[in-house]
C-alpha cells in the first residue's frame, strides 16, 4: 500500500502543475481575460468529473494496481499533448497573436486541448479508490496538490521555464508507476528525460516562437506577474504580456497622443505621474515639457522595465528628473505624500480584472486624493471614433459616468480612440484647439502628430458633437471594483470575442433585476424530505466551492494587484483545505454519527462562510493577501468535510459518483460565476447567491429523515 499512497500524492502534486500550467498558458493565449478561464476552468472540472463518472460505471477485471499505473503513463503523454496543443493554437486556427480571440474557438481550443487529459485525471480517483479507502485517497490527493501548487509559485515558476515543469511532472508519474510495479529497471527511462533540463531554455525559446506566427521574437522572460515577449517588426520593437500586446517602439504616434493632449490642457504641469507605457516613448514626451520638475513612473513588473530597456536601446534609469517605482500603481497612488499636477493612465483597454482596477470609481477617487487644484487625470479607450455602436457608446458612458463620481469636468476626444481628461476645472470644447495650439507655440514643442496640422481634422467641431452626442444619447453604468462594468464591456461585448447574436443575449442578460437570478434556487424545496437532497448538495457545494475560488482570485486581483504569479499558492490552500478537511472527517467520531446532520451543519457554514467573503470585498482588510488564502483554505476545509461525509450519507460504493457529481456541480459553479453572475451582478450579490443556495440546502437537509 505504501507504492499506491506514494503514486497517489505523485498524481495529486502533479494534477495542480498541470492545471496552474494549463490556466497560465491559458491567461497568454487569450489576453489574460479571467472571464475566459473561467471557461477553461469549468472545462476541466467538467471532465475531470465525466471520467471519473465514465470509469465508476466500468466494472473492471484487471488488477487495480496495474490499472492506476498505466492511466499515469497515459497521463504523461497527454499532459506533453495538452501543452503542445495549446501553444500551437494560433497556427492551427490561424489566429493573430496579440488579438482578442473569440467565444467560439476558445471553446474549441479548451476541449480539445483539456478533454483526453482531464477525463483520464478524472480516472485516477474511481481507481485508486479501489485500492485505498476513497477518504484517505482524497486526503492524500489534497495534500500533493498542496505541495505542488507551493512547490510551484515560490521555486518551480523561479528556477524553470513551462516546459521544464512539464518535464518535472512527466518524470514524477514515470517514476511513481514504475515504483508501483516495481519495475525498477526502467528508470532509466526519466533519467534520460531529466538530461533535456540542459536545454530546457533554448526548448522553450523555439516552442514560443512556433505560437507566435508572423513575430520574429527576440526575447521571452517569465516573471511571477506574467509572460514577457519582445518582437521584431523591421526596425520597430513590439512588446506583448501574457499575450496581450502592449507597446511597440519606436511609435511615436501613439505615444505623442497618450501623453501631449492631458499635458498640453493643463497651464503648467510641474510633476507628473504616469502609469504604463513609459519604455515605449512616453516619459520621453512629458519631459519635453521645461516646466517639468518631477516625473514618476510607475511599473508593476521590473523585467519588463528592463527588458525595454535592453532591447529598446532606452537608458531611463539616468535620466534627470525621472523616478521610476516598481510595484502596483494603486498601492502607490493610496500611500503617496506627493501631489501631481496630472495623472496620465496609459494602459491597454480594461479587458481583464488587473487593468480594470485602473477604470473604477475607486481608483479615480484615490487619483483625484494626490491631484494637486487645477490638477487632471486621463485614461483612454480605444474605441473607433467615428463610427460608435450603442456597446461601444456603453463602454465610454459607463466611464464617463465613472469620473463623474470624482471630477466636475470630464471632456472626451476623439483621439488616440477615445481619451477622456477628467478635471474640476472648467474647458470649453469650442476653445479646445485654440488652447491646444497656443501652448504648443509657447513651450516652442517639436511635435509631429499633436499639432495643429491635425486638429482641424481629429478635433473638428463635427467629431467633437458626434462622440459626445453617442455618449449622452447612450445609458452607461458605474464601474467598481466589486462590479467591473467595463471589463464585462470591454472583455465580452468588445473585440469579437462573441457573435452578434450572443452579444444581445449577454446585454439583455445584463438589463434583467438580479431577483431574476435568485429564482431558479427555488426548486431546492422539491427535494426537502428526499435523500436525493444529498446529491444536490453535493452538486450546490461543488458550485459553491468553486465560485468561492474564483471570486477570491478576482478580490485578490483588484485589492493586490497582480495574479500571475499567486495561482499556484492559491490553488495550494485550497487542496491543502480539502486534505484538512478529509483528515478532520476520518479523525472525528462525532462526525460520523449522523453524516446527513453533519452535512447540514456543513451547509450552513458554508453559508455564513460567503457572509464573511461579503465583509472583506465590502471593508478590504489589511493583508489582504494573506487573508484571501486564508479564505480560500477555508473554503477548502468545508468541501474536504462534505466529500467524505456525502459518500457515508450514500455509501462507499458511491464514492465515484459523487466525486463526479461533485466536479460537475463545480464545474456548472465556474461557468455561471464566470459568465454571468459576476460580471452582470457584481462580486456582493454573487456571494449572497450563493450563500441563500447553501441555506436553503442546509435547511432541507434537516428535513431527511435517517431512519
Amino acid at each position: 500500500m505504501v507504492r499506491v499512497t506514494w503514486a497517489v500524492l505523485c498524481s495529486g502534486f502533479v494534477a495542480v502543475l498541470a492545471q496552474t500550467l494549463i490556466i497560465r498558458e491559458a491567461l497568454a493565449i487569450f489576453s489574460g481575460n479571467e472571464l475566459v478561464s473561467g471557461i477553461i476552468l469549468c472545462f476541466w472540472l467538467i471532465w475531470v468529473g465525466i471520467g471519473s463518472l465514465v470509469f465508476s460505471s466500468i466494472k473492471l477485471r484487471n488488477d487495480p494496481l496495474k490499472i492506476f499505473s498505466r492511466l499515469l503513463w497515459i497521463i504523461c503523454v497527454l499532459f506533453v499533448l495538452s501543452m503542445c496543443f495549446i501553444r500551437m493554437a494560433h497556427r492551427v486556427f490561424a489566429l493573430p497573436f496579440g488579438e482578442v480571440i473569440d467565444l467560439g474557438r476558445v471553446v474549441v481550443i479548451s476541449f480539445l486541448t483539456l478533454a483526453p487529459l482531464c477525463m483520464v485525471f478524472g480516472m485516477l480517483f474511481p481507481a485508486a479508490s479501489r485500492v485505498l479507502q476513497p477518504e484517505k485517497v482524497y486526503l492524500l490527493e489534497g495534500f500533493g496538490a498542496f505541495v505542488g501548487g507551493i512547490g510551484f509559485s515560490f521555486l518551480l515558476i523561479n528556477v524553470l521555464p513551462p516546459f521544464g515543469i512539464l518535464l518535472v511532472s512527466v518524470v514524477l508519474l514515470l517514476l511513481a508507476s514504475f515504483y508501483i510495479e516495481r519495475r525498477y529497471w526502467l528508470f532509466f527511462i526519466p533519467l534520460l528525460l531529466l538530461s533535456v533540463f540542459f536545454r530546457i531554455d533554448r526548448i522553450e525559446f523555439m516552442l514560443r516562437r512556433i505560437q507566435m506566427k508572423g513575430q520574429d521574437l527576440v526575447a521571452l522572460s517569465e516573471s511571477k506577474y506574467g509572460a514577457i515577449a519582445v518582437t521584431r517588426s523591421g526596425d520597430q520593437y513590439n512588446v506583448y504580456t501574457n499575450g496581450l500586446y502592449d507597446f511597440s517602439y519606436p511609435d511615436l504616434l501613439s505615444s505623442e497622443e497618450a501623453v501631449q493632449y492631458a499635458m498640453l490642457l493643463h497651464a503648467e504641469p510641474r510633476r507628473v505621474l504616469l502609469i504604463g507605457g513609459g519604455p515605449g516613448g512616453s516619459i520621453n514626451q512629458v519631459l519635453k515639457h521645461s516646466s517639468i520638475e518631477r516625473v514618476t513612473y510607475v511599473e508593476l513588473d521590473p523585467m519588463l522595465f528592463e527588458m525595454g530597456e535592453e532591447y529598446l536601446g532606452t537608458d531611463l534609469r539616468n535620466t534627470e528628473k525621472l523616478t521610476v517605482i516598481f510595484g502596483d500603481a494603486r498601492h502607490y497612488i493610496k500611500n503617496s505624500t506627493i501631489h501631481y499636477d496630472v495623472i496620465i493612465v496609459n494602459l491597454p483597454d480594461p479587458v481583464n480584472v488587473q487593468i480594470n482596477r485602473f477604470y473604477t470609481r475607486e481608483f479615480f477617487a484615490e487619483a483625484k486624493n494626490i491631484l494637486q487644484p487645477g490638477g487632471l487625470l486621463s485614461v483612454r479607450i480605444t474605441a473607433p471614433p467615428d463610427i460608435i455602436s450603442p456597446l461601444f457608446g456603453q463602454l465610454l458612458s459607463t466611464v464617463q459616468n465613472t469620473l463623474n463620481f470624482s471630477f466636475d469636468h470630464i471632456i472626451a476626444l476623439p483621439v488616440a480612440g477615445t481619451m477622456f481628461i477628467a478635471t474640476d476645472f472648467v474647458v470649453q470644447s469650442n476653445r479646445i484647439v485654440e488652447t491646444l495650439s497656443a501652448r504648443i507655440e509657447a513651450r516652442s514643442l517639436d511635435l509631429t502628430y499633436v499639432s495643429p496640422y491635425y486638429f482641424d481634422y481629429d478635433l473638428s467641431n463635427e467629431k467633437l458633437d458626434y462622440l459626445n452626442g453617442r455618449i449622452a444619447e447612450t445609458r452607461g453604468y458605474i464601474n467598481s471594483d466589486l462590479k467591473p462594468v467595463c471589463y464585462y464591456f470591454a472583455s465580452i461585448l468588445w473585440g469579437g470575442i462573441l457573435s452578434e447574436p450572443l452579444r444581445r443575449v449577454f446585454a439583455g442578460l445584463y438589463g434583467l433585476s438580479p431577483v431574476f437570478f435568485l429564482i431558479p434556487m427555488l426548486a431546492v424545496f422539491f427535494f426537502y424530505r428526499r435523500r436525493s437532497l444529498v446529491y444536490l448538495s453535493v452538486l450546490a457545494v461543488g458550485a459553491s466551492e468553486i465560485s468561492a475560488e474564483l471570486i477570491l482570485i478576482v478580490l485578490f486581483q483588484a485589492f493586490f494587484g497582480y495574479l500571475y504569479g499567486w495561482v499556484g499558492a492559491i490553488i495550494a490552500f485550497y487542496m491543502l483545505g480539502l486534505a484538512v478537511g478529509t483528515f478532520s472527517y476520518v479523525k472525528s467520531s462525532f462526525l460520523k454519527r449522523n453524516a446527513i446532520a453533519s452535512l447540514a451543519q456543513v451547509e450552513l457554514l458554508l453559508a455564513a462562510y460567503f457572509l464573511i467573503v461579503v465583509m472583506v470585498a465590502l471593508f478590504e482588510p489589511p493583508l489582504v493577501n494573506i487573508v484571501i488564502p486564508g479564505l480560500v483554505f477555508c473554503g477548502g476545509l468545508m468541501g474536504g468535510l462534505h466529500f467524505p461525509l456525502s459518500i457515508s450519507a450514500l455509501r462507499k460504493e458511491k464514492a465515484g459518483f459523487v466525486y463526479g457529481i461533485d466536479l460537475v456541480g463545480s464545474s456548472i459553479g465556474a461557468l455561471v460565476t464566470a459568465m454571468i453572475l459576476l460580471p452582470i451582478s457584481g462580486i456582493v450579490f454573487t456571494l449572497v447567491v450563493f450563500c441563500l443556495l447553501n441555506l436553503f440546502v442546509g435547511f432541507g437537509l434537516f428535513t431527511i429523515r435517517t431512519g
